[in-house]
């Protein structure tokens, strides 16, 4: 954690003296509830402290893609492809005669389908349904209270469509039939086909982050969505970029325009990265004249170049294309597009203009941070404009009433006379409404949208606004979302509804759109899924006097508050589009019982008499997780770097624990989402790697000091929380050579054939065992076991064979070409104890050169599962070749796989279709 004890004493002690002046939670609806999660008030953005890009945004993704191209800096489409077609060549295998096949079905969805957030894991402490990332949402023009078709394009998950968009449950069907890439970026109709069949999906996530994946091209589909095919002459254009925005002109259906931005490749699935590859097409506005054959690029500004030397490549957002829109009036059609970092352009007479010069100017400097997005409004023959920008300072938003008019009277690429600054700095002012409005992530979310035929209103959404709500003197509802019914004069605060306590919308918020029948009803994705609102408003500014606030906070607070929903529906049922990082199972009850971490969406766990429901108890981000061998009631996660909580009451939302302080005050470097496990033999005895491999004895701490003190909802936090200590040397530093060294422990596995061994890897391909790790902290030993001759690469899995604690099978990450002198991507592993080294059998075989993100061991039959970027595949017991594990598993990215042998099960934890599950129990 990033604050003190005697900040966190300051925090508890202010909530307790707010509840005694002001009454309960009953006496106003409150933005954050009295007793929300104790580490997540504290840091509700502190994940910066472990990612790999700016203002925190590349997270985790980014580090998977490191991984996968260290000790490159970049992942090209020819190796992307490499690994696409060596998945297929493994489908196509054949089983031989003499060795046993699958007869145990196909891959099922274990869930969650329905995935709960429990009161007490919400901002509000109202219940909801929740789902992955959302980044695009398409309304059918015809929309209407009987037949309403919704798109909606999901991170990883692909997309997903219903024909009751309206109702207060809809009914989801995956429609992502033909896409070769589950990262969207833009869906839209075809403006020339009236039916509302023929639609185009842009691959690739344009949301300025590092976990913003890089598509495979442009798509099209006449059936509504339900088949796609890929338009082929995108791929020059949109390969290893995101195409962020699709434009068909309303005039003639084979003039097409998509816009690229910068975003990082990995097919189908979120795993982007800090570094661009290396000849990837420009990015810019391309142009199609012949229903998308041919792409030309027509536009394109200076972009960022890569930067081999820096930790992150140092190329970011400038210059790419984040929306595209037609203007259609009369005789004059024209495309009007915004670019990172630069500003507003339109087309004019076969050439581009600038209307709006970006405050980020172009520069280098302004490129991780500068981001211009705009809405067309047209009000008759006029053209208004909203756009709103950021630069190096906060962002602000503009207008134009008629921008029917010469460029250069809107804009002299410096300053723009031309235009009306709708925001001011000074609280207590109309205009603070929209500055900062997007908070410190505006290349991530700053959406600006206006309702088609309602020129006056505006919605602009972005980042929370965290330090007005997690404060006891909140002067608005959070401000994640805010509408404008004056022209952007001012506007009041969509975030939460007047229920009480409110239903609250998603902190990240992505995309903005509006059912044609009723511009007040909003569709509204955030990195929590979809919600809509009711249409109709109501004034609760009189909340106002009971929140302890004056002067221009009173001001600001009565202004926001005079217009919120009546009503915030959650859209998510039905939407298996979690992230899940991995899954762990109740030993005792394995078929039933599992909890996993999400990406920005906590750690859920099954219901098991209904495994389409899942309950996330714990919120923010969702890492790896434990449920104690010896007693199941104990059960751990993680948040984000070395920070999480053990629960010794099951899966119940006041039971967390926080425990990591030991390991925040080490100053360890450590991954975004940390190796834990727990030991197989010992009860209470776990593990989570840093640069050290760091024990507890104790799950944590003893339970009733935790519950006093350390309890997320009511503990005092005056003492230390935790009780982790490092296990012998740093594994990363030179005590064991100065080769692979840094970074830290990316992998764990404990043997479960005694109490002492266990094997640990190294993110930069270091392989240790242990015989004594349940010996006294200072007196565990380590032996280095990789030699030169394996790849110096990211080790993504440990699989100990539960019969001989002394064999294990290991995977890598990244791509073979990038280490041509040290191949292979499974290796089958014995360590000798009496020699201390290790021989090392490659069998990869015919899995080709794409990267291996885990892999499990059934013993009971010695068949070797791998988890790849497209789903899972078997080598079985006396075969040569890898084959597909089972059919009905989509094409989607697994980064875990966990076996229970004794309830002869392997489940997949997929990043954007949810948890699978494959039955062993035939083999």
């Amino acid at each position: 954690m990033s604050r003190s004890h005697a900040w966190r004493r300051y925090v508890i002690a202010s909530i307790c003296a707010a509840l005694m002046l002001f009454g309960s939670s009953a006496a106003y609806a409150r933005p954050v509830q009295p007793h929300y999660n104790h580490f997540l008030y504290n840091n509700p953005d502190g994940d910066a402290l472990y990612a790999d890009g700016p203002e925190g945004q590349a997270e985790a993704a980014a580090q998977q893609y490191d991984d996968r191209a260290y000790p490159q800096t970049y992942i090209d489409y020819t190796r992307v492809n490499t690994a696409y077609n060596a998945h297929l060549a493994v489908t196509q295998q054949v089983m031989p005669a003499n060795i046993k096949s699958n007869s145990n079905g196909d891959w099922q969805l274990v869930g969650p389908s329905t995935p709960q957030v429990a009161p007490q894991a919400t901002y509000t402490g109202r219940a909801t349904v929740t789902s992955g990332r959302m980044n695009v949402i398409l309304v059918a023009n015809d929309c209407n209270a009987t037949l309403c078709r919704v798109w909606v394009g999901a991170a990883g998950g692909g997309i997903w469509s219903t024909e009751n968009g309206l109702a207060a449950e809809p009914t989801w069907t995956n429609s992502s039939d033909g896409l070769s890439s589950n990262a969207i970026g833009s869906i839209v109709l075809d403006p020339n086909d009236h039916s509302g069949r023929t639609l185009y999906a842009g691959t690739g996530e344009q949301n300025g982050s590092s976990d913003s994946e890089a598509g495979v091209g442009l798509f099209k589909s006449t059936d509504y969505g339900k088949h796609w095919k890929l338009v082929e002459g995108s791929v020059p254009a949109a390969k290893d970029r995101a195409i962020s925005s699709v434009a068909v002109d309303p005039t003639n259906a084979k003039h097409i325009y998509i816009g690229t931005a910068v975003a990082r490749h990995g097919s189908s699935a979120v795993n982007g990265g800090r570094f661009t590859p290396p000849h990837a097409p420009v990015v810019g506005l391309y142009e199609s004249l012949d229903g998308g054959k041919t792409f030309k690029l027509v536009f394109s500004k200076e972009s960022d170049t890569v930067d081999p030397s820096s930790p992150n490549g140092s190329d970011f957002f400038r210059g790419g294309v984040s929306k595209v829109r037609f203007y259609h009036q009369g005789a004059t059609t024209q495309v009007y597009f915004s670019v990172f970092d630069y500003g507003l352009y339109r087309s004019n007479n076969g050439s581009f203009e600038q209307v709006f010069a970006s405050a980020g100017q172009g520069t280098v400097a302004n490129s991780s941070l500068s981001r211009t997005e705009f809405a067309l409004a047209p009000n008759g023959n006029k053209l208004r404009i909203y756009v709103g920008d950021s630069g190096s300072s906060a962002a602000q938003l503009y207008r134009v009433d008629d921008a029917n008019v010469p460029a250069s009277t809107l804009t002299n690429g410096k300053a723009n006379p031309g235009w009306l600054d709708l925001s001011n700095q000074n609280a207590g002012t109309p205009g603070f409404s929209s500055y900062n409005y997007c908070g410190g992530q505006c290349t991530y979310d700053m959406p600006v949208e206006s309702p088609a035929g309602h020129p006056d209103t505006v919605w602009i959404g972005g980042q929370m606004q965290y330090d007005e709500i997690f404060t006891t003197t909140p002067p608005s509802n959070g401000r994640a979302v805010q509408r404008s019914t004056d022209a952007g004069a001012s506007f009041t605060d969509m975030t939460n509804d007047t229920q009480n306590p409110p239903l609250g919308m998603h902190p990240d918020q992505h995309v903005i759109a509006f059912a044609p029948s009723n511009p007040d009803i909003a569709f509204l994705g955030s990195d929590g899924g979809i919600v809509r609102t009711s249409g109709q408003f109501a004034d609760t500014s009189s909340d106002c006097a009971n929140r302890g606030i004056s002067g221009t906070d009173l001001t600001d607070c009565q202004a926001w508050l005079k217009a919120i929903p009546t009503r915030i529906y959650s859209l998510n049922d039905g939407l298996s589009t979690l992230q899940f990082q991995s899954l762990s199972v109740n030993p005792k009850d394995p078929k039933h019982d599992l909890i996993g971490g999400t990406q920005d969406n906590g750690t859920f766990a099954s219901t098991p008499s209904n495994l389409s429901v899942w309950t996330q108890t714990v919120g923010g981000d969702g890492g790896n997780s434990v449920i104690d061998a010896g007693n199941p009631t104990i059960r751990m996660h993680t948040y984000y770097g070395p920070n999480g909580d053990v629960n010794f009451r099951g899966n119940d939302p006041n039971g967390w624990d926080y425990w990591a302080d030991p390991l925040f005050a080490s100053g360890e470097a450590a991954s975004f989402y940390v190796p834990l496990i727990g030991d197989p033999k010992v009860s209470q005895t776990m593990f989570v790697g840093l640069e050290h491999v760091w024990r507890t004895q104790d799950s944590g701490g003893p339970q009733a000091y935790l519950d006093q003190h350390c309890n997320e909802i009511t503990g005092d936090f005056t003492v230390q929380c935790g009780d982790w200590v490092p296990l012998g040397p740093n594994l990363v530093d030179s005590t064991f050579g100065t080769d692979k060294g840094g970074s830290y422990v990316v992998a764990l596995k404990r043997a479960p054939s005694d109490t002492g061994t266990l094997w640990a890897a190294t993110r930069r391909g270091r392989l240790f065992i242990s015989t004594n790790a349940n010996a006294p902290a200072a007196n565990v030993t380590y032996t280095r076991i990789d030699t030169s001759a394996q790849p110096n690469r990211f080790i993504s899995g440990i699989a100990v064979d539960p019969k001989d604690k002394y064999h294990a099978y290991i995977s890598f990450s990244g791509y073979d070409a990038y280490t041509p002198n040290t191949t292979g991507h499974v290796f089958d592993v014995h360590y000798d104890p009496a020699t201390g080294k290790a021989s090392w059998k490659d069998i990869s075989a015919n899995l080709g050169d794409q990267p291996i993100t885990n892999v499990a061991y059934d013993s009971v039959t010695g068949n070797l599962y791998a988890a790849t970027d497209f789903g899972v595949d078997v080598l079985r017991k006396g075969s040569s070749h890898w084959r597909t594990a089972a059919k009905g598993l989509p094409m989607v990215a697994v980064y875990s796989l966990t076996i229970s042998e004794s309830g002869r099960v392997l489940y997949a934890a997929t990043h954007g279709r949810s948890a699978w599950r494959l039955n062993l129990s035939n083999d």
